[in-house]
């Protein structure tokens, strides 16, 4: 410990216990504070990548492909092209737990209890 930190030391352990909570109190209070605005930062960046999604276009392609499957009326070709964007969508599931699970630790809740707060359904399909 350095002299300054040990003199603040020497200083607290001459305080009585109600001055002593309150100054603890106040330590982690200044703690927060410097931390706050770079949580802050990191949520918004996690929060851009949580929601980000394949382009509407390719959502509303893949609604069709997905459906002339279950009609049973797709074609090889739109089967190989329907591949592909499950892919795609399949991998954003994957990145988007990965930062819900990144923003949850930071938060310090569940990855469930988050979802909850951001209003997202059990299911990650785009």
């Amino acid at each position: 410990m350095n002299s300054s930190l040990s003199a603040l030391f020497h200083e607290a352990e001459r305080l009585d216990n109600r001055s002593l909570d309150t100054l603890i109190a106040n330590i982690l209070s200044l703690r927060i504070q410097r931390e706050t605005p770079d949580n802050q930062r990191k949520e918004a960046i996690l929060l851009k990548k949580i929601n980000k999604s394949l382009p509407l276009t390719q959502i509303e392609r893949f609604k069709v492909l997905n459906q002339k499957r279950l009609d049973e009326t797709i074609s090889a070709e739109e089967y190989a092209e329907l591949l592909i964007l499950l892919d795609k969508i399949e991998k954003l599931n994957v990145s988007r737990l990965k930062y819900l699970t990144s923003l949850a630790r930071l938060r310090q809740v569940t990855v469930r209890e988050l979802m909850k707060q951001l209003g997202i359904s059990g299911s990650l399909n785009s």
